[in-house]
């Protein structure tokens, strides 16, 4: 298969956002997404397409809207970004008519009370914003799915991966979470949720949060029980999935969120610091020896380059400093 037939990617493109890639084909699709400046314009058409599906299950659906956005993105671009962005418009229009619609009917033949909305990221972040008003920043290889009655009785999400979540306030009804059996309940708020293979960490950066252990459903929240734990703002959580045990301590909460933003800005930092927020933003692990040089002060801006970029002129500014991709895909600085 050629990567350099325009036509081919964006099927594949295509394939991607509506999860029907074959192994083959997901293979070939992983190297064209490790090339440069093909994962910004893949973010760029997936987030078009999942606010596509936002709209969907809101029971608006707005074709005409989608393409402006998508018309927006074509502006200043390459015929070659106008072609893949127009060919996933064209299935987001299709989508918003037909494919929810066969999801459903789908859902209801076999037997399901309640069809459930899901929303997936395959790399970069995405930006979603719930019935309620909420916003849910995905990252790569995360999920969040609901109930289509959500917002009427009740507002529940079951999430997977790592997720930022900015809670619309509604006193009547707590916003919960259900993450491998720890339960989260806010009222308004902004925090951090993160399911790690032996932990769930919950940083909360403003606001207030209750943790209810061993909850795997709706009828487990309550105001008392064993274990249940309030955390504040700049607090983090550490659930633990072995015994069901909580523990928080302060710091970082701040950090941990960095990704979720439209922006990060550095001024008159030292190089320990500006990596370790760079880990958090590109969600690559960057080393940094302990007696590395720490006079260099460095200030920028970060929103869509690639880290390549960013450690380029890093080294540019500080020539004493270098770095190397390790095969494990993380960088050292040395």
């Amino acid at each position: 298969m050629n990567l350099q037939d325009a036509n081919v990617m964006t099927d594949l493109i295509i394939k991607s956002l509506k999860g029907t890639l074959s192994t083959e084909e997901q293979e070939i699709f992983d190297v064209w997404l490790g090339r440069p400046g093909n994962r910004d314009l893949y973010r760029k058409v997936e987030t078009v397409w999942n606010d596509a599906r936002s709209r969907a299950f809101a029971s608006v659906p707005d074709d005409r809207a989608a393409w402006k956005k998508i018309s927006a993105l074509m502006d200043g671009k390459a015929k070659r970004v106008r072609r893949i962005i127009a060919a996933a418009a064209a299935c987001i229009a299709a989508f918003l008519f037909t494919g929810f619609a066969g999801y459903f009917i789908s859902d209801l033949k076999h037997g399901a009370k309640v069809s459930e909305a899901s929303f997936s990221n395959v790399s970069g972040k995405t930006v979603v914003r719930l019935l309620d008003g909420t916003t849910v920043w995905l990252r790569s290889g995360s999920e969040v799915s609901y109930a289509r009655n959500f917002g009427l009785r009740s507002r529940t999400v079951n999430m997977s991966g790592e997720v930022f979540f900015d809670v619309a306030k509604d006193p009547s009804k707590p916003f919960r979470i259900n993450i491998s059996g720890l339960g989260i309940e806010v009222l308004g708020t902004s925090f951090d949720v993160k399911d790690c293979a032996d932990k769930v960490v919950v940083s909360l950066v403003e606001g207030t949060v209750k943790l209810i252990p061993d909850c795997w459903s709706d009828e487990n929240f309550s105001d008392t029980g064993d274990g249940i734990r309030i955390i504040t703002s700049g607090e983090t959580a550490y659930y633990r999935k072995s015994d069901s045990s909580i523990s928080v301590d302060c710091g970082n909460a701040e950090d941990r969120s960095l990704w979720a933003r439209d922006r990060i800005v550095f001024f008159n930092d030292d190089i320990v610091s500006v990596c370790r927020r760079l880990s958090v933003w590109y969600d690559v692990k960057i080393t940094v020896p302990e007696d590395i040089d720490r006079k260099a002060r460095l200030s920028f801006t970060v929103t869509d380059e690639p880290l390549d970029v960013i450690l380029f002129l890093i080294r540019k500014a500080s020539p004493d400093i270098n770095y190397r991709y390790l095969e494990d895909g993380s960088v050292q600085i040395y």
